[in-house]
């Protein structure tokens, strides 16, 4: 799966860590100092390759998918702008967000057996 990390403009430390607890939440790994020198600039591109390097993107990718799959079978059973149908939506915007931030495709969600319309 192709993983796009972007590059940070240029900005505060406090923007750049501001951006990685955005991302990762407060699932921030442990991040040893000399991995990073001190910079929240870098330190994004270490946790990212972290995220990476334990499978947590694919891991993403497949529970988006599974939620994906979950939003068409509530469209199916109560209708499309049904209230469950919203709900469902709305727990699935932010998974659709980080695989975004993460060069997730759609492509890469079908392989994980999102049922996504062909285009």
């Amino acid at each position: 799966m192709a993983t796009t990390i972007t590059l940070l403009q240029p900005g505060t430390e406090a923007a750049a860590q501001a951006a990685a607890f955005a991302i990762f939440g407060s699932d921030l790994p442990p991040i040893e100092p000399e991995e990073y020198g001190g910079s929240w600039r870098t330190t994004l591109h270490v946790i990212a390759e972290e995220w990476v390097g334990e499978g947590r993107v694919e891991r993403h990718a497949a529970r988006t998918a599974t939620a994906i799959n979950d939003l068409l079978h509530t469209e199916t059973l109560y209708g499309e702008g049904s209230p469950e149908a919203r709900a469902a939506g709305t727990a699935l915007k932010p998974l659709i967000d980080k695989c975004q931030i993460y060069g997730i495709t759609t492509a890469d969600l079908r392989r994980h057996g999102a049922q996504l319309p062909e285009s």
